[in-house]
């Protein structure tokens, strides 16, 4: 390899999509020794793969392709390695009495891998040629609904939900956190440096898998019955006095709302590019390609793995401001609360497989509020347990809100202060950049880094720290790692977004609320990891039984996915809670950089 490193890095750059590394990664990470010891970690993987071989630094190797890919990278795993055939072999086989440490629920790093993996490569055809009926679907529900039912056992946010400010203080102990799952770490070698991630947090994997393998079946000829007497029409429910969803609520749900899966996207190249060096980015429009959609997820895997550390030498951006304005549609879970009560402190798996899950429908128009550098930022809540109040969204308890045409008004009644945020309207795509435009530039006085943009905090604005070089020996098939120096530091710059908090708010939205319930949207966004919490109020009395609802969770890819819980419950104890997903039925711009300065 050491005398044809060339050659090596020239068939990465065709085998192998870089447009994702470029952007994430300093040149240091790409030099054509590491690009061909890349080559053969990933060579070795798939042909291990495509053998029906289980060893966890190959999920690891497959899951940051999949995060890298613009149409290669899935190419290689699908076609050659045989991925989604090696998934279901895995996932059988980790039930059986054999598999022991590599078991279900025994290693929550593979289990978070392969979950992660089965949703970036099904597709609903795929499943409905499954059919209902296949053990491997029978299976594969029992495992997606202990995740979803009992998701309180498994790690769902990077950090410590009850705390809105982070990284914490050294005054903090793990003690002091409470029923918090920290997502498991791992040492792996990655273009040939050492680096020390967490697994991906697993829940929102199993929540959009269930959906998915539910309303794969939802066509005309299976839609729910109705009790006699419901009205077809909004227009004949109004006429009869009747509340609650008609047949075409029912018909729209059921046939309209999915959830977006991950599209296959086509092969970047011809085969004339064999005799070409391929260059960094393959001349590909980079704002039409997959890689950048799973940014946000690479950039928390690198970087929010401790909740103590700060800024960290790999950081980005975790959330894209102005994503979230616009009109939302999805699902959410719920399980029969009989049931759930005894499964809580029953660690078995298997209990939650005997609470059956059911989906309802979930509406929301959803509007962002900025506050800018310089300005007063809203405090947090403080709830009795010196948390951040995670059950009022963090914010504080008894905050009125004001709109006008342009701003939001929050007051605080503990500070009797007044908190000016500003409303960022849905955009359509028109307003989005094309072209190259939300490419990095080259940062001039950091050479071979790039500028990130991102939601700005006010401790770190731009960073420099030293690389996380791990002294301990991790399995890899890449061999020694290269280009290491104990004296090198890699920076990441960050322009300035000039945002320090963003706050939600929102409705159920017409015609919905007619249907499903009348309900208000609080909420805020967390800098750290991009958490997103949101507090549902109902809004008028009818609706008063079904009580205060949280909602938290992540962006992944164009989906808005994560856990809600009742209110009612103090924070330390398990409350009544399950899944739910939402994507966005109205186009939103995902970059403010036009309008903030």
């Amino acid at each position: 390899m050491k005398s044809n490193s060339h050659l090596y890095a020239r068939i990465f750059r065709f085998k192998f999509d870089t447009l994702a590394s470029t952007r994430r990664l300093s040149e240091r990470w790409r030099t054509t020794k590491c690009l061909s010891s890349e080559l053969v970690k990933r060579i070795t993987a798939m042909k291990r793969i495509r053998n029906m071989e289980l060893h966890l630094d190959d999920a690891w190797t497959a899951y940051l392709m999949m995060l890298e890919n613009d149409g290669k990278n899935e190419a290689q795993l699908i076609q050659y390695a045989l991925l989604p055939q090696w998934l279901r072999t895995v996932m059988t086989f980790r039930n059986t009495p054999r598999a022991r440490e590599l078991a279900w629920f025994n290693n929550p790093t593979l289990d978070s891998l392969v979950l992660w993996l089965f949703w970036e490569t099904i597709d609903r055809d795929t499943i409905r040629l499954e059919g209902v009926q296949s053990q491997f679907r029978e299976a594969l529900l029992r495992i997606l609904h202990a995740f979803v039912v009992a998701g309180y056992k498994y790690s769902s946010t990077y950090g410590p939900e009850r705390h809105h400010h982070l990284p914490l203080c050294c005054g903090i102990s793990p003690n002091d956190l409470g029923r918090w799952c920290p997502p498991p770490t791992s040492e792996i070698i990655h273009y040939s440096h050492r680096l020390q991630l967490c697994a991906p947090v697993p829940t929102p994997a199993a929540i959009m898998c269930l959906i998915v393998q539910s309303d794969s079946f939802r066509v005309p000829s299976n839609m729910p019955r109705l009790r006699d007497g419901v009205p077809r029409t909004r227009a004949q429910a109004v006429t009869e006095g009747y509340e609650g969803p008609t047949v075409a609520d029912v018909e729209d749900y059921h046939l309209n709302t999915r959830i977006h899966t991950v599209q296959r996207l086509p092969l970047p190249f011809g085969l004339e590019d064999v005799s070409g060096d391929g260059g960094e980015d393959d001349g590909l429009n980079e704002s039409c390609l997959g890689s950048a959609a799973w940014d946000q997820d690479w950039y928390r895997l690198v970087a929010c793995r401790d909740p103590w550390l700060g800024d960290m030498s790999l950081r980005g951006p975790v959330f894209t401001p102005g994503t979230l304005s616009g009109q939302w549609a999805g699902t959410f879970l719920t399980g029969s609360f009989a049931l759930l009560a005894p499964s809580a402190n029953d660690e078995s798996p298997a209990m939650s497989t005997r609470v059956s899950v059911r989906q309802w429908p979930l509406y929301w128009e959803l509007q962002e509020h900025h506050c800018f550098l310089g300005d007063e930022v809203l405090p947090s809540g403080v709830d009795s347990n010196f948390g951040d109040d995670i059950l009022n969204a963090w914010m504080p308890r008894g905050s009125k809100f004001s709109h006008t045409n342009d701003s939001l008004e929050v007051y605080d009644p503990n500070t009797r202060r007044t908190y000016c945020y500003r409303t960022i309207p849905p955009r359509t795509s028109a307003h989005q950049n094309t072209g190259n435009k939300n490419r990095p530039e080259r940062d001039p006085d950091t050479p071979g880094m790039s500028h990130r943009w991102g939601i700005a905090d006010e401790d770190v604005l731009e960073s420099e720290s030293e690389t996380n070089l791990l002294a301990p020996e991790t399995r890899t098939n890449a061999g020694p790692p290269i280009d290491d120096d104990d004296h090198y530091c890699d920076t990441v710059s960050h322009e300035m977004s000039g945002i320090a908090d963003i706050l939600i708010t929102g409705k159920t939205g017409t015609p919905y609320g007619d249907a499903w319930g009348h309900f208000t949207i609080y909420g805020r966004v967390r800098p750290w990891d991009g958490l997103i919490v949101l507090l549902r109020v109902p809004t008028i009395a009818s609706d008063q039984a079904m009580g205060k609802w949280i909602f938290k969770g992540y962006l992944h890819d164009r989906n808005f996915v994560g856990r809600w819980r009742e209110t009612s419950t103090p924070v330390d104890e398990i409350g009544y809670e399950g899944g739910f997903a939402v994507y966005r039925t109205q186009k939103s711009v995902h970059s403010l950089q036009n309008t903030i300065h």
